[in-house]
Order: C-alpha cells, then structure tokens, then sequence
C-alpha cells in the first residue's frame, strides 16, 4: 500500500459533514474516496482526516492521510483528483507520506474561524459563508469575554455526544473576537463581519459552535462572565446557548 498526504480545502453547503456516510455520498470524505477510486482503479481505499466537520461547515485546511493500491507521483494524483472532484472540493497540495503520519492525533493544534454579520437576517451573496442576526450585541463584552477560554478547561458544557472521547478536557491557546470590512469591488459582496478565532490543542463536537453563541448570549445579555467561568471550571451538563449555526465555521488551520 502507498500512502499520501493531502491538504483540501471545501465549501460545505452541500454536504452532510466531513465523514462518509453508507445512505449518501455526499460528504467530503466519500467524494475524495470515490474519486481516488477512480483514479487507481480500486475499492481499497482508507483515508482519515484531521477533523470531523459537522453538514454545512468549511474547512480552508483540512489534512488528510490516503493509503490506496497505486503508486503515483505526488503531483499528477493532485491533478487527477482535482480533475473529478466537484468545484466546491479541491486538492491544494499532494505529498508521499507514511503509516506513521496521523492527521488527527498528530496535530499539534488546530484553528477555527466563526464569521457572522450583524444587521440582518441573511445576504442574498454571502448566506451560505457566514451567520447573520439583528441581535444587538455588546461587542466590546464578547471580546473581553474570549479571554476566559483561554488555558486548559473541562469543556463538558460545550460539546454534544455523538463521538465517544475518553476526556472533554481541552486547552485553548488564544481567542479572540474582531472586526473585518471587505474592500474595493468585494465590500459589495461581502458585507462588514465579525471573526471569532480559536487555537486549541484539539475540539469536541460542535464545541466551537457552542462556545460562539455562548459569547453571543453575553452580549445580549443572557448569560454573564461569571456563568461561563462556572460552566468551565465545575460542569454541570447545562448548556449556556444552543449550538450556532455551522455556515459560518471554518476549519482554518492545522499544524503538525
């Protein structure tokens, strides 16, 4: 067997999440399988990723381990692939690699981006890339705020079951929250957005998504400071928000 490792990147409106599912293939995993199927001729294929995006969320750098039957110069298979997968799946880079290499537990850590916009319900252009709300929100509370999930926290109040993980604690290495305005021709597109930013040492399930309504509760209000250092120094299985919406999460950044 030979193994590869790619560096994808995907819009993910249409799919139903990052890992392959037997009742459809639309998910970003069985689209590569199926195209590197193609390409070596083979059902033997395996890969894994570095992270299990949820339906509707993107990844700009999602790293991924492929073993399959055919060996292939590392370049030509990232043709070959970006040759068959669908415009919103593409293939940045191609390399050899080995057994060895885990894209999962190998990652030093991880960055996640949460763009929404504030002022409106939905954009006509940009609805399916970042969250929109009218809610009034304190914006300089939510950014003081980030600063409480910074540093190794028992994160059971901000992630839901599904995958069995044998600890809910994480460490965070910065958050933080700012404001971005799209310039020239792309301002009329994109309308001004705010950017919540998270590295971490690794993420639960939708933990990101709960962790962005959450500060949004605090700007509305809804939930206090003193609430969310409660929620992560003594868990209580109470979520603080509900979970945001996936369109505005981006898988951003893995390193190794």
């Amino acid at each position: 067997m030979n193994f590869y490792k790619l560096k994808i990147k995907y819009k993910g409106t249409r799919y139903q999440g990052w890992q392959k599912q037997t009742h459809t293939e639309m998910t970003i995993q069985g689209q590569l399988e199926k195209a590197l199927s193609k390409i070596s001729k083979s059902n033997e294929i395996h890969s894994i990723g570095s992270g299990r995006t949820d339906s509707g969320v993107h990844a700009l750098s999602q790293y991924v381990r492929v073993r399959m039957p055919l060996k292939i110069e590392a370049q030509s298979l990232r043709k070959a692939i970006n040759s068959i997968l669908p415009r919103d799946i593409e293939c940045l880079t191609c390399e050899d690699s080995t057994e060895d290499f885990h894209p999962t537990f190998g990652a030093k850590d991880k960055t996640y981006r949460y763009v929404f916009s504030l002022g409106k319900r939905s954009d006509a252009l940009a609805a399916d890339m970042m969250t929109f709300m009218s809610r009034d929100l304190d914006i300089e509370k939510m950014k003081s705020a980030c600063g409480e999930f910074i540093g190794e926290h028992d994160f059971a109040d901000f992630f839901t079951t599904g995958t069995k993980v044998s600890s809910t604690v994480r460490t965070i290495f910065e958050c933080s929250l700012y404001e971005e305005s799209p310039a020239g021709f792309m301002g009329s597109v994109y309308p001004k957005y705010f950017v919540f930013e998270v590295k971490g040492s690794g993420f639960l399930k939708q933990m990101v998504r709960l962790m962005v309504s959450t500060i949004w509760n605090i700007g509305e209000g809804k939930v206090s400071v003193e609430d969310l250092r409660g929620a992560l120094s003594k868990p209580t299985g109470r979520k603080l928000a509900a979970v945001a919406p996936p369109q505005g999460l981006f898988l951003s950044e893995v390193n190794y």
